[in-house]
């Protein structure tokens, strides 16, 4: 378990650091800054191998393919859950006009499809905007869990250990 959290710690830490690289560097801004989070998904996959790894140690070097799996998604928990608690910080205090350019983008897109009124452009964007925060936050823990459970879907086929069976191991 400490393993897990270990590696979790550190796959958030990494989604902070690029967050943050992200606000200091105005690329949060730009339309570069929509693909910019997905940069730290190597290094998810990165730690999920590392613990997958150590948790093969942990477990006197056999790791079935559940425990890799298991493993894997709770790094990505952990990870979910710094990350999300950071995204409430940075949203509330660090960058708290981030979901107002938000909007402002979805307004001008929606403006000029003319495919709304104004008025009820202004309508749906009050409602973006209450759940702006709840969704972006829970929306974080939710991908993070999704995309570790997936790496750790494919990377345990690769660390797990093959079962040997009473007989190979009576002939050694």
């Amino acid at each position: 378990m400490v393993t897990t959290i270990l590696y979790g710690l550190y796959s958030g830490a990494v989604a902070i650091a690029l967050t943050l690289v992200g606000y200091f560097t105005g690329m949060d801004k730009t339309s570069a800054g929509s693909w910019f989070g997905y940069l730290n998904l190597p290094f998810m996959i990165l730690f999920i191998y590392l613990a997958a790894k150590e948790r093969k140690e942990d477990f006197g070097g056999t790791l079935t393919y559940g425990q890799g799996v298991g493993t894997g998604v709770l790094v990505g928990l952990w990870a979910g859950i710094v990350t999300a608690i950071f995204m409430w910080i940075y949203l509330n205090y660090l960058n708290p006009g981030f979901i107002d350019m938000i909007v402002d983008r979805q307004r001008t897109a929606m403006l000029q499809a003319h495919k709304m009124s104004p008025q009820d452009v202004e309508r749906m964007l009050t409602t973006v905007r209450r759940l702006a925060m709840p969704i972006s936050v829970g929306g974080v823990l939710v991908s993070a869990v999704f995309f570790a459970t997936i790496f750790a879907l494919i990377i345990s086929i690769f660390v797990q250990t093959k079962e040997t069976s009473g007989a190979e191991i009576k002939s050694v």
